[in-house]
């Protein structure tokens, strides 16, 4: 294997993993240790990873890890994080269409998720200013006037 195919199998383990421990598993608290970089993928609300978590857990860094601490040393630090799992922000009978309206938003497909003008009301009732700078919480009110105008709520 050559050393980007064997990183992408190792992060889409950790993909599949995380997400069988947050979707599948009641545990309220969840510790694991990751890779740095997962860590702060797992943060990032641009990707899809990240969007899908936040609905479910909070994520917090309890310790950095550095490589040294391991036998063989991997080429990477790691951290310590603990997921607390809260009261999911998408109901269960909506999380189809989020799941949906995520893929296509960190995609910027939003012509495939609203018109033009209520891609405007939205952004506008949101407080969305710049589209690189938005936050969990705006996301999530783009999705309620996803819901919204397409007669879901």
């Amino acid at each position: 294997f050559s050393g980007s195919t064997n990183s992408r199998s190792c992060q889409m383990w950790s993909n599949r993993a995380i997400k069988k421990v947050v979707f599948e598993s009641h545990a309220s608290d969840i510790y694991l240790i990751v890779e740095e970089g997962f860590y702060k993928r797992t943060l990032d609300i641009h990707r899809t990873l990240g969007l899908l978590l936040h609905t479910q857990v909070s994520i917090q860094q309890l310790l950095k890890l550095p490589a040294e601490c391991f036998h063989p040393k991997p080429k990477v630090n790691s951290v310590l994080i603990k997921l607390t799992r809260h009261t999911t922000d998408v109901p269960d009978k909506y999380w189809k269409l989020y799941t949906y309206f995520v893929s296509k938003w960190v995609n910027r497909e939003y012509r495939q998720l609203f018109t033009k003008n209520q891609f405007h009301q939205a952004m506008k009732h949101a407080k969305v200013n710049n589209l690189s700078t938005v936050t969990y919480e705006q996301v999530l009110s783009i999705f309620n006037s996803y819901l919204l105008f397409n007669g879901r709520k």
